[in-house]
């Protein structure tokens, strides 16, 4: 028999019982539709969990501070890692590495007209800054070559109190309204620090805001970013000697240290005083940023990106994914019993109509095919149906409850909670083809087995 012979007659087959085709094919619609709905929840919540980390850092960025090497035993072993020109130019032949900024980092009292506040100043590599995902909402960032202009993040207006205004209403308002990060362009911001030798030697250092930056990366909100080589001479200060006094170090100085920072220092090791207090390391994509902080904490150094946080929600999300999808998984294996029920019942009704096929010279393949054609018609027909039912389940639940729940739980916008990517969209069809096919191979072996003098008795 010809192929388009089997399919046409397979088709015919399975609508002389239009209803019990058409609750065969339920049962696949909604098994079909159960497991995509599943996982398309347990993968937007990953994307959600993903979106929002990436907004408080970069995933393809690793912060690298200066670490020790130990033992099994806990003692030092080898010489510090340090944070210098060699180690910059180290890190820049790594393999997927992108770009490489050595970063200074002093905190000084601020004075912006009659406010007051509080600054956290870091310098970097101009030439770097875009490198480093850098975007800006309003103005511009500092270019190369300029001196004492910085480019400040979104929530750095807010560190900034009129003390007098807050006197007349009597004492300060910490709930004050949210100011507008543009009032700070092209503004003049006076940063006084005091020299840790002698407090009371306090120098002033007058910036220019060139630039507001974007609220992509909330871990750069509330810093303001300049030139390295300007920041280094405010930190050379604030570290210089004094007559019968020693310079300071920089593990004095008020930085925040990340979370894989050693506090354990080597007494033996050289003068650090010229060290960078971190640097930061660009990759091309997620998998290069694991691969490379991997390879880094192997060298000794302390490093850490965001993306060390996705192993833990890729693992989380694959067991909502299984769980949610065995859910599902269940529903189409009772289709799939459906299925082979009425391939069995239809075995019973046709039993002289299988006879006669076979008498007529139709082989055992021919047979078998019939049969498993109607199975994956069911399979396939159920599946169209069951991703159809699932892009409007996913927009229902997208529309009704994804706005809520990511609002309460994630803290941030609401958005698609519900995503069902095209692999996912043709994977559900063809398992579903997959089952039907599954599920009739039994009836149609059975089919096989019957004689045909018997089968062309039968009445």
């Amino acid at each position: 028999m010809r192929k388009q012979d089997i399919v046409i007659m397979a088709n015919k087959n399975l609508w002389r019982r239009k209803a019990r085709t058409i609750l065969t094919c339920l049962g696949v619609v909604i098994g079909t539709a159960s497991i995509v709905v599943m996982l398309s929840i347990g993968i937007g919540l990953k994307e959600t969990m993903e979106r929002d980390m990436a907004r408080w850092g970069s995933l393809n960025i690793i912060r690298i501070y200066p670490g020790m090497q130990y033992d099994r035993e806990g003692s030092p072993s080898g010489e510090a890692k340090r944070l210098n020109d060699e180690t910059v130019a180290e890190l820049k032949v790594i393999s997927g590495v992108v770009a490489v900024s050595p970063a200074f980092e002093v905190n000084g009292e601020a004075r912006l007209g009659r406010k007051q506040g509080w600054l956290n100043i870091i310098g970097m590599d101009l030439n770097t800054l875009e490198d480093m995902e850098f975007s800006v909402e309003h103005g511009r960032l500092p270019s190369p070559g300029e001196s004492f202009t910085i480019v400040a993040g979104s929530q750095v207006i807010n560190q900034f109190w009129d003390e007098r205004a807050a006197r007349s209403r009597g004492g300060f308002d910490y709930e004050h309204e949210q100011q507008d990060p543009a009032e700070l362009l092209n503004q003049r911001i006076t940063v006084s620090v005091n020299n840790y030798s002698n407090p009371q030697n306090i120098k002033k250092y007058n910036f220019t805001v060139v630039g507001i930056l974007d609220d992509k990366n909330m871990d750069r909100s509330w810093q303001v970013y300049g030139s390295l080589d300007d920041i280094k001479r405010i930190r050379d200060f604030m570290m210089q000697a004094t007559s019968g006094g020693e310079s300071g170090s920089p593990s004095q100085m008020p930085f925040k240290e990340g979370p894989m920072v050693s506090s354990r220092r080597d007494p033996r090791q050289e003068d650090t005083s010229n060290d960078y207090n971190y640097i930061l390391v660009r990759t091309k994509d997620v998998a290069q940023t694991k691969k490379v902080s991997s390879e880094l904490r192997e060298r000794g150094y302390n490093a850490y990106s965001m993306a060390d946080s996705l192993e833990g929600i890729e693992k989380t999300s694959r067991t909502i994914q299984a769980v949610l999808g065995g859910i599902g998984g269940i529903t189409l294996f009772v289709a799939a019993l459906g299925i082979t029920n009425t391939m069995v019942m239809s075995i019973y009704e046709r039993t002289r109509e299988i006879g006669i096929i076979k008498v007529i010279g139709a082989s055992f393949a021919d047979v078998r095919a019939i049969f498993l054609m109607e199975a994956a018609l069911i399979g396939f027909m159920g599946g169209i149906l069951g991703l159809g039912l699932s892009y409007l389940a996913s927009y229902v639940v997208n529309t009704i409850a994804g706005g809520y729940i990511q609002q309460g739980m994630m803290g941030g916008p609401g958005g698609s909670i519900s995503v069902i990517p095209l692999w996912l969209a043709l994977g559900a069809v063809a398992f579903a083809i997959f089952i039907g096919i599954a599920s009739g191979y039994y009836p149609a072996n059975r089919a096989i087995k019957l004689s045909p003098i018997v089968a062309i008795r039968n009445e």
